[in-house]
C-alpha cells in the first residue's frame, strides 16, 4: 500500500511539473507570435513548439488551401510531407479539418481514416493532431511518434492551446498585411499628388512669370507723362492685378516647396541683410491689400538687426504669416514687431480677429492643414505648414498662442550670430 502511493506521488510530481513547463512555454510562445508580421514567422515557431509541448518526434504545420491540405512545415527526426498536398479527404489533417475536432490514435496501421501507403516511408506510429480554429478551420497541427504512444489530456490540451495562438497570429499577420498594402497604397497616393503639384506648379510658373512683366511694364507706362492721374481707375486696376499676381505667384511657390519637401531638407541661399528693413518692405507690398482689408499695419523695430539668413525664405514666412493676419483679422490693426532678444531677433506678428478654437489649432502648421473652411477663407493650408520648415531650417522655432475672440499672435525666433547684446 505504501509503495502504491508512493509511485501515485511520484507520478503526481511529474504531472505537475509537465503542466507547469507547457503553461510557461506557451507564455513564452505568445510572446514570440506576438512580434511575427509574416506567415512564415508563425510556421518556424509553432513546429518547434509542438515537438517541446508533447514530446514527439516531429511535428507539421498544415494549411488549408479549399479542398487541399498544404503540408507547410515540419520539425521531425526525418522527412515527413513538408511541400506536399492531398485532398482534404484523403488524410487525416483533412478528416479533423472537416470534422472541426482533434484526434489522437495510437497505431495509425490500424485506423482507416489513415492512408497507409503515404505514411510507410515515414517513421510514424502514433500520431496527435488538433484543428487551427474548431469554427472554419484554417489548417491543422500534428505531432507523431515512432513508437506507440498514447497521447495524454495534458498533451492535446497543450496543443490545442498551441493551435489557438497559432490561429490568432495568423489573423494579426493577415491585418498587418492589411494595413501595410493600405499604407503603401496611402504612400503611393500622396507621391502622385506631390508629382502632380509639382507639374501644376512648374505649368503655372511661366506663364505667370510673363503675366507679371507685362503688368509691371504696364505700371511703368501708366507712370509716364502722368497717364496714372488722367486714367485713375485703369492705374487702380492694374495695380490691384499686381497684387494678385504676386499672390498667386506665391502660392505657386508654395506648391513647388510643399512637392520638394518630402524628397529632402529645405536647401538655403543665405546672404547678409537688414532684417528690418525686409520686414518694411513686405509691409509696404501689403498697404493695398491691408487699406482694401480695413487693417492698419503697425510696424515697431527698435534698431536695425543684421544676420545671415535665405532673404526669399525669410519674406515667404513674413509674406505668409502678414496674409495670415489679414485673412483672419480683417477690419483690426495688425501689430509686427522685430527686436532683438538675447541672441535672437524676435518676429512677432499680432492680429485682434477671432482667433482659432482649441481643436483648429493643433492643426496648423500641418502640410494642408487649415483654420477655417477653404470656401470661407480660401487657400491651400501650406502657408504656415512652409513658414515652419523655413524658420526651423535656420535654427529657429516659431509658435503661436491664440483663443477664441482674441486673435492670434505668432513668434518667430531666428538665431543671430555674434556676440549677446549686453
Amino acid at each position: 500500500m505504501h509503495d502504491t502511493l508512493s509511485v501515485d506521488a511520484r507520478e503526481s510530481g511529474t504531472s505537475v511539473r509537465t503542466q507547469l513547463f507547457a503553461a510557461e512555454r506557451l507564455v513564452e510562445v505568445a510572446q514570440e507570435l506576438s512580434m511575427a508580421r509574416e506567415l512564415s514567422a508563425i510556421l518556424d515557431v509553432v513546429r518547434r513548439s509542438a515537438r517541446e509541448l508533447t514530446g514527439a518526434d516531429g511535428s507539421t504545420f498544415v494549411l488549408r488551401e479549399g479542398e487541399h491540405c498544404f503540408y507547410a512545415a515540419e520539425d521531425a527526426i526525418s522527412p515527413l510531407w513538408q511541400g506536399r498536398r492531398f485532398p482534404l479527404t484523403d488524410c487525416i489533417s483533412g478528416w479533423v479539418m472537416l470534422q472541426r475536432q482533434p484526434v489522437a490514435i495510437e497505431d495509425v496501421y490500424a485506423d482507416e481514416r489513415i492512408p497507409h501507403a503515404a505514411y510507410r516511408p515515414t517513421f510514424v506510429r502514433s500520431l496527435l493532431m488538433v484543428p487551427i480554429r474548431t469554427l472554419e478551420p484554417v489548417g491543422a497541427i500534428g505531432t507523431y511518434w515512432a513508437t506507440r504512444h498514447v497521447a495524454s489530456d495534458g498533451e492535446m490540451r497543450a496543443l490545442a492551446a498551441l493551435a489557438n495562438l497559432a490561429s490568432l497570429a495568423m489573423e494579426n499577420v493577415q491585418l498587418y498585411g492589411k494595413l501595410q498594402a493600405k499604407i503603401r497604397e496611402a504612400q503611393n497616393a500622396v507621391r502622385a499628388r506631390d508629382d502632380f503639384l509639382s507639374v501644376a506648379a512648374h505649368e503655372l510658373r511661366t506663364p505667370l512669370t510673363a503675366l507679371l512683366l507685362q503688368l509691371q511694364r504696364l505700371e511703368q507706362l501708366l507712370a509716364l507723362d502722368a497717364l496714372a492721374d488722367k486714367y485713375p481707375k485703369l492705374s487702380s486696376c492694374v495695380a490691384r492685378s499686381t497684387v494678385t499676381g504676386k499672390r498667386m505667384a506665391a502660392l505657386v511657390d508654395g506648391l513647388l516647396d510643399a512637392s520638394r519637401l518630402p524628397h529632402g531638407p529645405i536647401q538655403l541661399d543665405v546672404e547678409d541683410f537688414d532684417l528690418v528693413q525686409a520686414t518694411r518692405e513686405v509691409l509696404d507690398q501689403f498697404a493695398t491689400t491691408a487699406r482694401h482689408a480695413g487693417c492698419e499695419l503697425r510696424f515697431t523695430a527698435p534698431e536695425p538687426v543684421h544676420g545671415r539668413w535665405d532673404r526669399r525664405r525669410i519674406e515667404q514666412v513674413l509674406t505668409n504669416l502678414l496674409s495670415n493676419a489679414l485673412k483672419y483679422g480683417a477690419g483690426k490693426p495688425i501689430d509686427v514687431t522685430v527686436s532683438r532678444w538675447g541672441r535672437d531677433v524676435r518676429v512677432v506678428v499680432r492680429d485682434y480677429g477671432l482667433g482659432m478654437a482649441p481643436e483648429v489649432a493643433g492643426k496648423i502648421f500641418q502640410r494642408f492643414g487649415r483654420g477655417g473652411s477653404i470656401w470661407h477663407q480660401g487657400g491651400l493650408g501650406l502657408g504656415l505648414y512652409l513658414s515652419r520648415d523655413a524658420v526651423e531650417a535656420h535654427g529657429g522655432t516659431i509658435r503661436f498662442e491664440s483663443r477664441p475672440g482674441d486673435g492670434c499672435t505668432f513668434v518667430v525666433s531666428l538665431p543671430v550670430p555674434g556676440p549677446e547684446p549686453g
